[in-house]
C-alpha cells in the first residue's frame, strides 16, 4: 500500500499546533499569567478535526476511501510515540513510585493502551484520588477524544455519501446537539462533559465543517483580518479563561472560533507570525511534547515535597522538549514511511494493545508491586488504601447511610455513633476502641463531604449543584438513625474549616436562606443537631479538627522511604538537612477563630468538645512523621496512628 501524502501542505497549520502546545505547555509549567492557556486542546481538536475531515471527505467523494487505510494511517501516526512514551514512563516509575502510585499509573495504562483513558479518568477517580496534577498520563484524555471521534466520523461521512445528503449538513447537526449537550451538562456535571466525546465532538466537529465549507484559506485582504481577530481571541482565552470556570459549557466556543478564524485564513500576517521556521518545528514536534510534558511534570511533582516552582515547571518542559524532538525524529518520522506488509499493522496493533493492557491488569491487581520498597512505605500507604475501601464512608450521589453490618451491627445494647464527613471516618479506628472499652456496638454513618447539619442547613460543593440536596436527604436519615434507641452516644467530627467558603452558593449553606453567610449557616445547622440530640438525652462528643497542612504527608513520608525520591526530592524541595523520625512542618493552617469559638461554645450546652491540635503542633510547627510513618494519608485527613497521637489520653 503507497501512503498518499496529504494534499496542499499547510506551514500555517503547524504554526498554529505551536501556539496549542505552547500554552498548553506554560499554563501545566505554572505561568500563572496565562491562567487559561488549557484552552490550547480545544485549538487541537479543531486542528485535528479540520484535518481528518478534509482527509475523509476528499477519500470518499473520489471513491478511494477504505477503512483499513484510513486507520493504518492513524494508527502509524499516534500510536508509536505514544507506546514509547508509555513504555518509558513505566519503566520510570518502577524505580520512582510507590505501590499505590504504580498502581494507579497501571490503571490509566490499561485505558490509554485500550483507547479509552478519558472514561478511565471520569470513572476511575473518587474522593481520596490523588491531584489530578500528580497523574502522569492526566493529558491522555484528549487523546480518547480524538480517537473515539476517528471511530466516529468516517461512519457520519458514509451514511451522508449513502443517503446523498449533505456531508456539511449531517456534521452540522451532530456538532449542534453535541454543542447543546455540553452547555447543558457542564452546569450540571463539569467533569463529564468535559471527559466525554458526545460533549466534545462539537469542538472537532467544527474543523470538519470548516474543511467542507472551506478547504483552501482565504487569501487577501479578509485573510489578515481573520487572522489579527483569531491571535486576538485566542490571546483573551489565553489571559482571562481560568480552572474556576464552567468550562467547556459555551467558554469553549471561544477557542474553537479563534481556531476556526486562523486556519481559515493564509495572509501576510499568517506567514509572519505562525509559518516562521522557529513556530513550524514546534509545530511539527507538538504532538511527542504534549505527549512527554505533562507526564515529566507529574513525575517531578511527586517527587517534590510542595508545588513545583516555575523555573522548575519551565526546567522540566524544557527537557520534555528535547525529549520530544527525539521521539519525533526517531519514532514518529521512521513510522510515517510506507511499510512493507500494512495488512499487519491493525493486527499486530490490536495484538499489542490487548496484551499491555492485559499486563496492566496485572500490574494493578498486584497492588503496585510492593516488593520494590520498605516497609514503611507499605504501611504508610495501607491507611490511604483503607480509607478508600471503606464501605461505611459514603461518595457523592443520592445515597443514604450504608446498612453493611461493618457500618450498622445487629446488637441488642445501645451504642455508639460516628457521624459526619471523611474526616469523621478517618476516625474509626480510635472511636471503635472507645466503644469496645465501653462494651457497646459501633455505628458508622458518614458521607463524603457531609457533615452532620439539620434545621434545611447542607454542605453545597461548586459545580456540583446535586450534592446539597443529597447531603440533606443523607442527613436526614442519619438524624432518624441517631434518636432511635439503637444509640446511645455520638461521635461528631467534619472538615469544618472546608464549608466556609468564597465561592458563590458554595459551603454551608441554609437552603431556604441562601444568603447567609457559611459561619452563620453552620451554627443553625449545629444548634439544630446539638438541642435534638441532648433532648433525646444521647450523651455528644464534639471532635475539632486537626490542622491542615499545604503538604501531603504521605508523599513527603514516600520522599524519604523510597532511595530514588529521596534524592530527587531533595534536589526539588531543598532540604536543608537529611530527614528525622519524627518531623515537623511550618506548613500548617488552622481553623478561623470564629469557627474554633463556635465549636467550643458548645461546651455550655453539656457537649464534651475535644481539641486535636494541643499533641500535633508546637511552636516548632505540625507533625508530619512520627517514627518515619506518615500522620495524615494526604494533606488534611488523619492516619490511624495520627488520630492516637493527636486524642492522646482524651478517650
Amino acid at each position: 500500500m503507497k501512503t498518499r501524502s496529504i494534499q496542499g501542505y499547510r506551514a500555517d497549520i503547524d504554526g498554529l499546533r505551536a501556539v496549542a502546545i505552547l500554552l498548553v505547555v506554560l499554563f501545566h509549567a505554572g505561568v500563572s499569567a496565562l491562567p487559561g492557556g488549557y484552552a490550547g486542546v480545544d485549538i487541537f481538536f479543531v486542528i485535528s478535526g479540520f484535518l481528518i475531515g478534509g482527509i475523509l471527505s476528499r477519500d470518499i467523494a473520489s471513491g478511494q476511501f477504505s477503512f483499513y487505510s484510513f486507520y493504518v494511517r492513524r494508527i502509524r501516526r499516534i500510536a508509536p510515540a505514544l507506546m514509547v512514551m508509555l513504555f518509558s514512563l513505566l519503566f520510570i516509575g518502577y524505580f520512582l513510585l510507590s505501590p499505590l502510585e504504580y498502581g494507579q499509573l497501571a490503571k490509566y495504562s490499561f485505558g490509554v493502551f485500550l483507547s479509552v483513558p478519558n472514561i478511565i479518568l471520569l470513572k476511575g477517580s473518587d474522593y481520596f484520588s490523588a491531584s489530578a496534577d500528580l497523574n502522569p498520563l492526566l493529558m491522555s484524555w484528549s487523546l480518547g477524544i480524538e480517537e473515539q471521534f476517528y471511530v466516529a466520523l468516517p461512519f457520519v461521512l458514509l451514511l451522508a455519501a449513502r443517503l446523498r445528503r449533505s456531508m456539511a449538513g449531517l456534521v452540522l447537526l451532530l456538532s449542534l446537539l453535541s454543542l447543546a449537550g455540553c452547555i447543558w451538562l457542564t452546569p450540571q456535571n463539569s467533569s463529564q462533559a468535559f471527559y466525554l466525546l458526545p460533549t466534545r465532538a462539537w469542538e472537532l466537529g467544527a474543523g470538519v465543517l470548516l474543511a467542507l465549507w472551506k478547504p483552501q484559506p482565504l487569501s487577501g485582504r479578509w485573510a489578515n483580518l481573520f487572522t489579527l481577530a483569531g491571535l486576538a481571541l485566542t490571546a483573551y482565552c489565553a489571559l482571562t479563561l481560568n480552572k474556576n470556570d464552567a468550562f467547556p459549557g459555551y467558554l469553549a466556543l471561544l477557542p474553537v472560533l479563534a481556531a476556526c478564524l486562523l486556519i481559515a485564513a493564509r495572509g501576510a500576517l499568517s506567514r509572519l507570525v505562525l509559518e516562521n521556521a522557529p513556530m513550524r518545528f514546534i509545530g511539527k514536534i507538538s504532538y511527542s511534547w504534549y505527549l512527554w510534558h505533562w507526564p515529566l511534570l507529574a513525575l517531578a511533582r511527586i517527587c517534590s515535597d510542595g508545588p513545583l516552582s516555575v523555573s522548575q515547571g519551565l526546567g522540566v518542559s524544557a527537557l520534555a522538549l528535547v525529549v520530544a524532538w527525539l521521539s519525533w525524529r526517531y519514532v514518529e518520522q521512521p513510522f510515517r514511511r510506507p511499510v512493507r506488509k500494512p495488512r499487519s499493522v491493525i493486527p499486530t496493533y490490536c495484538l499489542m494493545s490487548v496484551a499491555a493492557a492485559a499486563a496492566m491488569v496485572g500490574l494493578w491487581a498486584s497492588g503496585g508491586m510492593t516488593w520494590r520498597v520498605n516497609d514503611k512505605v507499605i504501611s504508610s500507604e495501607a491507611y490511604k488504601i483503607a480509607a478508600q475501601t471503606n464501605p461505611c464512608l459514603l461518595d457523592a450521589g443520592p445515597n443514604l447511610p450504608s446498612q453493611d453490618k461493618r457500618c450498622q451491627p445487629d446488637a441488642s445494647r445501645p451504642g455508639v455513633a460516628l457521624v459526619g464527613d471523611s474526616h469523621a471516618a478517618a476516625m474509626r479506628t480510635a472511636v471503635a476502641r472507645y466503644a469496645e472499652a465501653q462494651q457497646k456496638p459501633l455505628y458508622q454513618l458518614t458521607k463524603a463531604t457531609c457533615p452532620l447539619l439539620a434545621a434545611g442547613v447542607t454542605r453545597a460543593v461548586y459545580q456540583q449543584p446535586a450534592h446539597a440536596k443529597q447531603c440533606a436527604a443523607f442527613n436526614d436519615a442519619v438524624m432518624k438513625e441517631l434518636l432511635s434507641d439503637r444509640i446511645s452516644e455520638v461521635v461528631m467530627t467534619a472538615f469544618w474549616a472546608s464549608g466556609i467558603e468564597t465561592l458563590p452558593g458554595a459551603g454551608y449553606r441554609d437552603i431556604n436562606h441562601p444568603d447567609k453567610d457559611n459561619l452563620s449557616a453552620l451554627k443553625q445547622g449545629m444548634d439544630a443537631v446539638i438541642a435534638q440530640l441532648r433532648q433525646a438525652g444521647k450523651k455528644v462528643v464534639l471532635i475539632e479538627d486537626a490542622p491542615s497542612l499545604s503538604l501531603d504527608a504521605l508523599r513527603y513520608s514516600n520522599n524519604r522511604n523510597m532511595p530514588l525520591r529521596r534524592e530527587l526530592s531533595q534536589w526539588l524541595s531543598d532540604w536543608k538537612t537529611l530527614p528525622t523520625q519524627n518531623e515537623r512542618t511550618t506548613r500548617y493552617s488552622l481553623p478561623e477563630d470564629a469557627l474554633t469559638r463556635l465549636l467550643r461554645g458548645y461546651e455550655q450546652r453539656d457537649v464534651r468538645v475535644v481539641s486535636l491540635r494541643e499533641n500535633l503542633c508546637n511552636r516548632s510547627g505540625c507533625l508530619v512523621t512520627w517514627q518515619g510513618l506518615p500522620l495524615y494519608y494526604d494533606n488534611n485527613h488523619l492516619s490511624p496512628q495520627g488520630v492516637e497521637i493527636a486524642l492522646g489520653s482524651r478517650w
